[in-house]
């Protein structure tokens, strides 16, 4: 009886054994196929992000070609062993030359997502082999009546005005042909200058010259020289030309460059001095107010008022073409000087070509 019990306890011994060896190669196998699980999400979770990244690159690649194409992109296809999806979303709704892309990768059991902020920073680029030229009919054009007393020095090719002209006092003026919509008056004539009366009236603001106004406020906006406030203009605006949509009230009047005011031009207490750059016009007012240039104000280059008058006083400079919209007048000992050609360089046609950058991963 005795050997019997011992024989059952040897049993119960041997199945207790067993099941501790079975229990502990289970658990052994459970962690070794989780690790192997383990292994295998990371490798494919690894796989899935540079899945996610290719794709985000392919979209970046077709993007930095052309940025419209953000405002709404989408892709998806297949990678290698797994499939990607890209797609843009807004960055900044204000600002349209931002996104955001999204690319997400998976692979097997792994996933990823990856995201970049790109932003387009345009280039603006041109070329100007110096053909582009505006050309003007007269050095002086006003388009109501001219009228210069006082001592003025005045060197031009050709002047004329839609209204009477009156060139009193001492005034000295070499021209070839002075003609007048209505009459010439010229009191120290001396015989060299052909005066012509009666004449057809000449268009000031034609559509030609709008056009090359236009231009020139391009030319000002693609190179970032747009100023609401005058005082903000630099004295050597980028690209040459600076284009103000207001007043010139806070400017300083001093410059090189080409400066365009869309508002009232006030030029009272400003010592005004400016030469414009690359042959464009050195002053373009826009205002229908009249402009007085008085004391020892110089502008070297051209002077486009095409809808306002102008009255000019003291030793001031001009060394350019005039062109005035409305009456011109003068009393003092001002030099008028034409220059080289009757007209002004234009600015070259501008390009805009997309410079897409990544600023951000996350």
């Amino acid at each position: 009886m005795r050997r019997a019990n011992n024989r059952g306890s040897a049993l119960l011994t041997v199945l207790g054994i067993v099941s501790v060896i079975s229990v502990v190669c289970s658990m052994l196998g459970f962690m070794a196929s989780q690790q192997m699980r383990m292994a295998k999400v990371t490798r494919e979770t690894l796989k899935a992000r540079l899945i996610a990244e290719s794709g985000l690159n392919m979209a970046y690649n077709k993007i930095k070609e052309d940025f419209s194409l953000a405002a709404s992109y989408y892709d998806a296809g297949d990678f290698d062993s797994g499939k990607y999806k890209v797609k843009s979303v807004p960055l900044d709704e204000s600002d349209e030359n931002r996104a955001m892309l999204v690319a997400e990768g998976e692979c097997g059991l792994g996933k990823f997502k990856v995201t970049a902020d790109i932003e387009n920073r345009p280039l603006v680029s041109g070329s100007d082999d110096g053909s582009a030229y505006f050309d003007l009919l007269y050095d002086l054009l006003v388009g109501s009546t001219l009228d210069l007393g006082g001592n003025f020095e005045a060197d031009v090719t050709a002047i004329h005005a839609n209204g009477n002209i009156d060139l009193s006092g001492s005034a000295n003026t070499d021209a070839v042909t002075v003609s007048s919509a209505g009459q010439v008056t010229w009191k120290k004539a001396d015989g060299s200058v052909t005066m012509l009366n009666n004449q057809s009236p000449v268009e000031v603001l034609s559509a030609a010259l709008m056009e090359a106004i236009d231009a020139f406020i391009a030319y000002a906006e693609h190179n970032g020289a747009v100023y609401a406030e005058a005082a903000d203009i630099p004295a050597a605006p980028p690209g040459g030309v600076a284009y103000c949509t207001g007043s010139s009230s806070g400017w300083d009047g001093q410059g090189t460059g080409c400066f365009i005011f869309a508002g009232e031009v006030a030029l009272q207490g400003v010592h005004l001095n400016v030469t414009s750059v690359d042959g464009y016009p050195a002053l373009i007012a826009l205002g229908s107010n009249e402009i007085k240039i008085n004391n020892t104000a110089v502008i070297n280059g051209a002077l486009i008022i095409p809808n306002g008058s102008l009255h000019i006083n003291g030793t001031a400079t001009i060394n350019g073409a005039i062109v005035i919209g409305q009456s011109m007048s003068g009393n003092g000992t001002a030099n008028l000087f034409a220059g080289d050609g009757q007209g002004f360089s234009l600015p070259p046609d501008p390009s805009v070509t997309d410079n897409v950058v990544i600023t951000a991963w996350h």
